[in-house]
Parts: structure tokens; sequence; C-alpha cells
């Protein structure tokens, strides 16, 4: 293995990933699994990554780096020139603070109100009862970022151009589409997101995460 290879699944949380490894630059083979399909469980990829989940990013030596904000952190430090988190340490922090923060509100909100048996099992009820109060804990969590995004000035962490938080941020915008959250009033995040997309190395990914189907 002479390149970085990033294990994802189309689509997914492993996308964000995807997405800034194809804004760093930096030289990486991207594999698709179906989590569907149990891919993520079959003994090979356990043997890989024993937490069986996407993302997760295999090193030319052998380590393996799992969770978002990690695999993010890496390509910021692999290829500093790209802009992903700033130079800095106070700048870094936030950054970092925003990473943690998208993170944690995905697994809390979204995550939950995409799946709620994770946390009620198969009681239907309590099913229910934890989509509603997640779902709106994620409509609460965007407004709280498009707030942030208006006081920095159009991105979380008030640079020129889009960072990592910022690509993960626009991530969890488009998962509140698809939970049909109302954001017709959250104007700078659509505006964000729209930035985000129109970023070469997003493109790009989406564009071939698109051709796979």
């Amino acid at each position: 293995m002479s390149t970085p290879i990033l294990w994802t699944s189309t689509f997914s949380s492993g996308s964000i990933a995807h997405q800034v490894a194809m804004v760093s630059g930096v030289p990486f083979e991207a594999r698709f699994v179906s989590i569907r399909a149990g891919d993520t469980r079959r003994p090979d990829y356990l043997a890989m990554n024993p937490k069986g989940e996407v993302p997760a990013l295999q090193l030319p030596d052998g380590t393996v780096i799992t969770e978002i904000p990690a695999i993010l952190c890496w390509f910021a430090e692999a290829a500093p020139e790209a802009g992903l988190l700033p130079r800095d340490a106070t700048g870094r922090a936030k950054g970092l603070e925003w990473l943690a923060w998208c993170h944690w509100t995905m697994g809390r909100s979204f995550s939950a109100a995409f799946n709620p048996r994770i946390l009620a099992g198969d009681d239907q009820a309590a099913q229910q009862a934890v989509r509603a109060h997640a779902t709106g804990g994620a409509a609460q969590a965007l407004a709280f970022a498009d707030a942030a995004v208006a006081k920095a000035g159009g991105t979380l962490l008030g640079t020129a151009q889009p960072t990592a938080p910022d690509i993960f941020l626009a991530a969890l915008v488009a998962f509140g589409g698809f939970l049909k959250l109302d954001a017709v009033a959250l104007t700078n995040l659509a505006a964000l997101q729209a930035r985000v997309a129109a970023m070469p190395g997003v493109a790009a990914a989406t564009a071939a995460e698109q051709a796979r189907g």
C-alpha cells in the first residue's frame, strides 16, 4: 500500500471524510463498502476496523484512524496549504471545537432521528418518541449553527473559504433535508451549503458517489 485507503460508503457519514479528502488534494484510494449489505461486519473488514463502521482511514504503515473528526484532522495536517483548519493555535482549537460539536450533534440527534431503534429497541411507541425528540434536537442544532455562521461572517470560523468544520456542517444541513426539517429561515446555512457544494473537491466526491448509484 503506497497511499492511504479511505473506507467509506456512498451518501453516508463517510461522505464527509470523502469530501474533505478530495478537498485536501492528498493522494488516497477510496474503497466503498455497503453498510446495508453488511460489508462492515465481514471478518476482513473487522480485522482492519473492529468498530465495524465507516469511515476508516488505513495508512500505508498499517495505522487505522477512525471517527470523522480524527480523519478530517489527519487530512488537514497532511495538506496544511488546503486551509482545512487554521494554522494558529486558537484557530485550530476553534476548528476542533466545531468538529466535535458536529460529530456529537450528528450522533445525538441526527442518527437517533434516522434510526430510533439504536435507543428505543423494538418498542414502536418508544421509537416514535425518540424520533420526535431527536428531530427536534436536530432542528435546534441547525438553528444554533445558522446563528453562529451569521455571527462569524459566513463560515463557522470566519474564514474566507469553507474549512473542514463547514464541510461537516453542510452535511448536517443535507441530513436535515432528509428529515424534512423546515430550513427556510436558515439562510446563512443555505448559503454556506451552496458554497461547500461548489468547492471542486466536494463536487468531485459527490459526482463519484453519484456515479456509483
